[in-house]
């Protein structure tokens, strides 16, 4: 949600700065979660990460600014404090609302911090490494026992009281503990967890505007050039496993408050989702229209990305919308290829838009690619900035970005973004659309949708079977092994020759495995509607749990909310919503037991949750 709510809560002011997301809702009670935060902070980003997760239910507040009083911080069930500069009288409070019964999530934590809640004492730094998570504990249960890989800093710390939830790998020392402090729990990630996911997913920002992989033109795959990328777990997402050990963290410290909901990943009860893009290149209208016919056909829709807008009739771009299918633009700056600038890649997409609207009448663009996946990685200034290229698309208003994408074919580092077919993953370690941010962890609002069955990585291969085993395997990984993924299927229509007989056999089992096939514009408006909604209104007493949803946005596709099945050793036995009683649905999801409950977005909604 991007616009800024004002809203007074027992007399105090919540103010958001610029980047910030602020769920202060115009309710009577404070959700159950606070993110402190200041500049630099990662503050942002990682709500941004709990609203991945469905937890849409917390507040930032800037540490520095507003009135976090021990008081302040008394209201929440929960702190999160990403790895912030605080004072020590800030550090004292948060050690004393720990200790009467509070609890923390901290990254990165401070040495004093640590000395403070007996947590340990720093015994050094660790340069970037794997984890791997104990999955015998009740944290880590359910998620992946593998060597995973992160980007940052991290402390290495003595305390043989700490519960050990993850290690580093092969040091074997600890990497995640939960400590109880007083009244109170804690659990610290050694390292920047935010920060991590942040560089696993955008790539290395020290390359920034430099070519890296010898393919000619400067890319966002430049970025994951130099071993960036441990190649072997990209069938693992394991940015996304980390994430989750975060959302095992926050449901194991809520155990001794109240059971939190948070929304599905998908729409419906759906576990993976296609999108499929097609490049329009120098062809002319009737050159797409066969294979529309064909995905059509199949019920699939698709987004065509236009580059010579002068060869398509406004007619045709109408028939296409009306279908259900997206007409966006592609902008091309492949002659400045090698320095793409902040002013040529503006230019680029402002001359396509215009374009677009003269030719086509189209004006509501919200997704984009780019021709050749040109990214620009300067600022307006000419200063490195590996997100420069998004914020350009989002001062155009694009919403959804497709640039990164699975090409290193004729590298100097050969196959760097790693295996073919079957074992191809997403080597970003993600499966899920996320919004970018920079540096320092300010948001920048745009969708990052990776683009990860890629027909030219095997046109040029001639090995249309691995293109189509690239599409099996995520989807089957997405549904069988909880490796969950938004998959994006590009099939350029110059290459229809090649891609027709494999992407058929995609979209045959998508319909086979139930996974819709959207264009990307329509993925765009799910996450918009996944993002605007939020719960208030919490209370949970003699074992039943109330809550608020309140969502503006309606949209065909439904959402769904998972609420812990179990809670102080008794279940889900009755779940209500506007007087209207909900099958209880249990589910497995990462090893944890939920109830599952799916509404129409659009609408507010009461919910009771009992629990005996």
């Amino acid at each position: 949600m991007n616009k800024i709510i004002v809203c007074l809560v027992s007399l105090l002011v919540f103010r958001v700065m610029a980047n910030e997301k602020l769920y202060a809702q115009p309710v009577t009670k404070r959700p159950p979660i606070l993110i402190l935060d200041k500049p630099g902070g990662f503050g942002a980003y990682t709500a941004e990460l709990l609203k991945t997760e469905g937890f849409n239910e917390y507040d930032i507040l800037n540490i520095d600014k507003e009135a976090v009083s021990l008081t302040t911080l008394k209201s929440y069930d929960l702190l999160i404090l990403p790895h912030l500069s605080i004072s020590d009288s800030q550090t004292r409070d948060i050690v004393q609302y720990v200790e009467a019964g509070g609890n923390l999530v901290s990254f990165l934590p401070s040495s004093v911090l640590l000395k403070l809640l007996k947590a340990g004492s720093i015994a050094g730094i660790l340069p970037g490494g794997y984890i791997q998570i104990d999955t015998g504990n009740a944290i880590g249960k359910g998620l992946l026992p593998v060597p995973l890989k992160f980007h940052g800093d991290a402390i290495l710390v003595n305390n043989a009281a700490a519960k050990v939830i993850a290690r580093f790998y092969p040091a074997s020392l600890p990497a995640m503990i939960s400590h109880r402090f007083g009244k109170g729990q804690v659990i610290c990630f050694l390292y920047d967890l935010p920060k991590n996911i942040l560089l696993t997913r955008q790539g290395n920002p020290d390359w920034a505007g430099r070519e890296m992989d010898g393919i000619f033109g400067i890319r966002a795959m430049d970025l994951f050039t130099n071993n960036w990328v441990d190649s072997a777990m990209n069938c693992l997402n394991h940015a996304d496993e980390q994430l989750r050990l975060l959302t095992h963290g926050i449901e194991f410290l809520s155990q001794d408050k109240k059971p939190l909901p948070r929304f599905w990943y998908f729409p419906d009860t759906l576990t993976c989702l296609a999108t499929l893009t097609n490049d329009g290149e120098d062809n002319v209208q009737e050159d797409f229209i066969p294979q529309f016919q064909d995905v059509g056909a199949k019920g699939a829709k698709m987004s065509l990305y236009s580059l010579r807008t002068d060869k398509m009739s406004k007619s045709f771009a109408d028939s296409l919308i009306r279908e259900g299918h997206e007409v966006a633009g592609h902008p091309d700056a492949t002659l400045h290829a090698d320095k793409p600038t902040w002013a040529i890649m503006t230019k680029a997409i402002q001359d396509k838009f215009t374009e677009l609207k003269a030719y086509q009448g189209v004006t509501n663009i919200t997704t984009n690619v780019n021709h050749w996946f040109v990214w620009c990685g300067t600022d307006s200034a000419g200063y490195p900035d590996f997100t420069a290229e998004a914020k350009i698309e989002t001062n155009e208003g694009i919403k959804l970005d497709m640039n990164y994408a699975h090409y290193d074919n004729n590298s100097s580092q050969p196959h760097f973004l790693g295996a073919s077919g079957k074992s191809q993953g997403n080597f970003e370690g993600s499966g899920l659309p996320i919004r970018f941010a920079d540096t320092k962890g300010n948001i920048v609002d745009i969708f990052q949708h990776f683009n990860n069955v890629y027909d030219q990585q095997y046109m040029e291969h001639k090995d249309s079977v691995g293109f189509f085993e690239c599409f099996k395997g995520l989807v089957d990984r997405s549904m069988d092994n909880e490796v969950y993924s938004y998959i994006s299927i590009k099939a350029h229509n110059n290459e229809y020759f090649f891609s027709k007989t494999p992407l058929m056999q995609m979209l045959d089992y998508a319909n086979q495995q139930k996974v819709p096939v959207w264009a990307a514009a329509d993925l765009y408006q799910f996450l918009k509607v996944k993002d605007e909604a939020y719960f208030s209104d919490f209370n949970f007493k003699k074992g039943t749990l109330t809550f608020t949803i309140h969502s503006a946005l309606s949209n065909s596709n439904a959402l769904s909310f998972l609420v812990p099945f179990e809670f102080n050793r008794k279940s889900v036995s009755v779940i209500n919503g506007n007087k209207r009683s909900y099958p209880v649905v249990k589910k497995k999801i990462k090893g944890l037991d939920y109830a599952w409950v799916t509404i129409q977005p659009g609408k507010q909604y009461a919910f009771r949750v009992d629990y005996k």
